[in-house]
């Protein structure tokens, strides 16, 4: 027990507390705070700033061993609360409801990340193949001098934009197809960067993984070399939670 700040990495079940064996942000041990049912998995802090890379490294392997065995309501990183007292009182007696329906809901359940990138030059080439306009206009510009059509080149960029974001719709759709049918839920969350292709969150049941990599592999073999796929997971279910414990646990 500590009567100083206490960082919250997450919320399990009273009874999966004991297995977690960690160490945490600042290198403290990771223990559980329980009431009732219910245990947040917490770590003693000097209660400063966490921003250093090294302590969200921290946050995250946390999370990720303790899912490899239970079901674990992510916190998200930087939440610290006054002491064990308001982890009981604010966190865990003044939520239990909710908290309690949330791990009834994702016991048993994982969530899986898979992120496509679009391999520039064979997209590129795709499209110009795809485009009578596109691959038109681009010949035209390579006639001309070094100094020359500036104004086609701009409209070649916009031309090439539409095309890619049409074949993002695409392949975000096909992979949401492929994949969407073996999850429970599933959520398309933001791009990242330019060349992404789609970044699609599931959740799935932990005896289904299985069958779910079997689909991402006959996904990416249907999708080419024009997108590489990353396949990230089992994980803390962060896309199915964690936007209502951050909130409670502010």
């Amino acid at each position: 027990m500590s009567d100083g700040a206490v960082y919250v990495y997450g919320v399990v079940a009273a009874a999966d507390a004991a297995s977690v064996s960690r160490t945490g942000v600042e290198g403290s041990p990771v223990r559980g705070v329980c009431e009732g049912d219910l245990a947040a998995l917490v770590s003693d802090v000097a209660g400063g700033a966490l921003a250093a890379a090294r302590e969200v490294r921290a946050h995250w392997r946390v999370l990720e061993a303790v899912s490899a065995h239970a079901t674990v309501l992510p916190v998200r990183f930087g939440t610290v609360m006054e002491d064990d007292a308001a982890v009981r009182t604010d966190l865990l007696a003044a939520n239990a409801e909710h908290l309690a329906t949330l791990l009834k809901e994702l016991t048993g359940r994982v969530q899986v990340v898979v992120k496509g990138i679009y391999q520039q030059e064979e997209l590129l080439r795709g499209v110009v193949a795809a485009s009578p306009k596109v691959a038109a206009l681009r010949n035209r510009i390579e006639s001309l001098p070094e100094d020359a059509g500036y104004y086609e080149r701009i409209r070649l960029g916009e031309l090439v934009a539409v095309e890619v974001e049409r074949r993002r719709e695409q392949d975000a759709a096909r992979a949401v197809a492929r994949l969407e049918p073996l999850a429970v839920a599933a959520r398309s969350e933001g791009l990242g960067t330019p060349d992404a292709a789609f970044n699609l969150a599931f959740l799935v049941e932990r005896e289904r993984l299985d069958e779910f990599s079997a689909a991402v592999t006959a996904l990416i073999d249907e999708l080419g070399d024009r997108v590489a796929v990353r396949y990230v997971g089992p994980l803390a279910p962060y896309s199915f939670a964690d936007a209502e414990l951050a909130a409670e646990a502010a």
